[in-house]
């Protein structure tokens, strides 16, 4: 999940959660 993290960068807190909810979403599954 760290190099999620690092991939987001300088973007906007809200996107940066979508982000990591999507690929977690697609990690669980």
């Amino acid at each position: 999940p760290g190099q999620w993290e690092f991939q987001v960068g300088p973007s906007v807190g809200i996107e940066a959660a979508d982000h990591i909810w999507c690929a977690r979403y697609i990690l669980e599954r």
